[in-house]
């Protein structure tokens, strides 16, 4: 009942808006009533496990019961990933209620495989060797036009090497040394007739989950040998 009742009423809530720390909160006193004494409410001496551990899954030690606060972030995230996946979606376009944090791990959480360039941001997206422009030159970078460098695809940015013309300003010598790396490593990138594709690196197919997101959530959790 706790979990997969209590924790699968609110999912299309989390699906839809951004939930309140205190809507989770809320939420998690009434599944920890039910599971320790069976009813709404408990005191702190009925529970004899921390929620953080009831809420890790079985192989981390844990019950299983769904973690809200990552779960919520996990389906957050694939709203990111259809977006930049699934142009066909209504949605598009939409200014998304997505948390700042969980944006952060979306764009860790992911790289580019350039084929035509014409779905990958230049500079912005990680398509350069696994690598955004910015990891390579962030002196570069912040003489970019936000403007041009939240719009700008690989495909524009390397015809007649139009990237070198959206630097508007002169560069420090630290910012000239990140340039000629970034020559280097540009002039090595060959465009083909395929379709950019997005990788998510939690899983061996890099296609992204639900599932694998949330589970990516405990990654440096110990693993417990025996849970099985």
């Amino acid at each position: 009942m706790a979990k997969h009742v209590l924790s699968a009423i609110q999912v299309y809530i989390l699906i839809a808006i951004n939930v309140p720390k205190w809507v989770i909160k809320s939420i998690d006193k009434i599944r920890r009533g039910f599971l320790w004494k069976g009813r709404k409410n408990v005191n702190g001496g009925s529970c004899l496990v921390p929620w953080e551990i009831v809420t890790r899954p079985l192989k981390y030690s844990g019950l299983g019961v769904s973690n809200l606060q990552f779960k919520s972030w996990a389906l957050q995230v694939k709203w990111l990933w259809l977006q930049r996946t699934d142009p066909s979606r209504p949605w598009q376009g939409m200014n998304l209620p997505i948390q700042q944090q969980v944006r952060q791990f979306f764009n860790l959480s992911v790289f580019h495989v350039v084929g035509d360039g014409t779905s990958t941001l230049f500079w912005f997206d990680k398509w350069l060797n696994g690598k955004a422009i910015f990891d390579i030159a962030p002196e570069v970078v912040c003489l970019v036009d936000s403007r041009v460098s939240s719009t700008r695809t690989v495909a524009q940015a390397l015809d007649n090497w139009r990237w070198v013309r959206d630097i508007g300003s002169h560069l420090s010598m630290l910012g000239l040394q990140q340039y000629l790396k970034l020559w280097d490593e540009i002039g090595q990138v060959t465009l083909s007739q395929e379709a950019d594709r997005l990788v998510w690196r939690h899983t061996t197919s890099g296609q992204f989950s639900s599932k694998s997101c949330y589970n990516a959530f405990f990654l440096g959790s110990i693993f417990f040998e025996p849970w099985k």
